[in-house]
C-alpha cells in the first residue's frame, strides 16, 4: 500500500515536469496546491482521529528512556542507508562517523538500545542522509511539491529517493518461505513503529502546527526549509522564503525543520 501511494505521487510529479515550466530555484513549486490541500485535510484528520491518541498514549505509557531506546534502535538500523549516502556524496569522514557508530551501538549499545558512541563532550554525534539528500546535494533541483497520503509532504526528488533507500532496508530483503507471511508481517511492524515513534517525537511541533493561522503553508514552509538544510549539513539558508504570505511566520515550529526526525 505505501509503495503504490509513493508510486501515484512519483506520477504526479512527473506529469508536473511535463506539463508546467519548473522554476529549480524555487523550492516551493506547489502546481498540486488544490488537490495537496485537500490531502493535508485528509492527513489531519488521520492523524485528530487516530494517530495523534495513539501517540499521545504511547507517550503517557511508555517511559521515557523506553521511548528513547525505540527512537535509538530505529536511528541504528537507518545506519546503513546514511553510510550509502555518506559516500555517493563524497563524505569520507562522515561515512567513517555513520560506520564507527553503527558499529558501536550494534554491539556495546545492545541493537541501537542506547546511543553509546554519541555519549558524552567526545562522542560522535549522529547525522542522517538519505538519497533525496544526495540529489539534491548533485544538484538535482527538487520537482514539484506534493503532499501524498498519510505520508505527508514530499517532492519529486524525495520520492525517487526513496525508492532508492529501500534497497539499503533490511526488511525489504527478508524472505522466510514461499509460504510464509512473516516478513510481510515485519515490514509492516516496521512500519507502524517509525510512525508512533516520529508523530511523538514531533507532537509538540504538531500541535504547534496546528494553531497556525494557516498551517498549509507553514508545514510546506517548514518541510522545504528542512530538506534544504539538511542538504547543506545543517547550514542556514538566506532568506529563501521571501515570496510567503507574513501570516506564515512563527517563532515555536523550530522541531519541524529538524530533517530527521519528520521523514519516514
Amino acid at each position: 500500500m505505501r509503495k503504490s501511494l509513493i508510486f501515484i505521487a512519483l506520477a504526479l510529479g512527473l506529469s508536473a515536469c511535463q506539463t508546467a515550466r519548473v522554476n529549480s530555484d524555487d523550492p516551493t513549486y506547489d502546481p498540486f496546491e488544490p488537490l495537496n490541500r485537500q490531502v493535508f485535510g485528509f492527513n489531519n484528520a488521520v492523524d485528530r482521529v487516530f494517530l495523534g491518541p495513539v501517540a499521545r498514549g504511547y507517550i503517557n505509557t511508555v517511559p521515557e528512556p523506553a521511548r528513547d531506546g525505540v527512537s535509538n534502535a530505529l536511528a541504528n538500523f537507518n545506519a546503513p542507508t546514511t553510510f550509502a549516502n555518506d559516500v555517493l556524496q563524497a563524505k569520507p569522514q562522515r561515512a567513517a562517523e555513520t560506520f564507527t557508530r553503527f558499529l558501536i551501538n550494534s554491539t556495546i549499545g545492545l541493537g541501537g538500545l542506547f546511543d553509546v558512541a554519541g555519549a558524552g563532550e567526545n562522542g560522535i554525534k549522529p547525522h542522517r542522509e538519505d538519497f533525496g539528500q544526495t540529489l539534491g546535494y548533485w544538484g538535482v533541483p527538487s520537482g514539484a511539491y506534493f503532499v501524498a497520503p498519510f505520508l505527508g509532504p514530499t517532492n519529486l526528488r524525495d520520492t525517487v529517493g526513496g525508492f532508492a533507500d529501500n534497497v539499503f532496508n533490511p526488511y525489504v530483503w527478508l524472505e522466510f518461505s514461499a509460504s510464509s507471511t512473516l516478513d510481510t508481517y515485519l515490514q509492516v511492524g516496521q512500519t507502524v513503529v517509525v510512525a508512533i515513534d516520529a508523530r511523538a517525537q514531533f507532537n509538540d511541533a504538531f500541535e504547534s502546527l496546528n494553531r497556525q493561522p494557516e498551517p498549509y503553508t507553514a508545514l510546506r514552509r517548514a518541510y522545504t526549509n528542512g530538506r534544504i538544510t539538511a542538504i547543506r549539513d545543517g547550514q542556514p539558508v538566506d532568506n529563501p522564503y521571501d515570496d510567503l504570505p507574513d501570516f506564515d511566520e512563527f517563532d515555536d515550529f523550530d522541531e519541524f525543520e529538524d530533517e530527521a526526525e519528520f521523514e519516514e
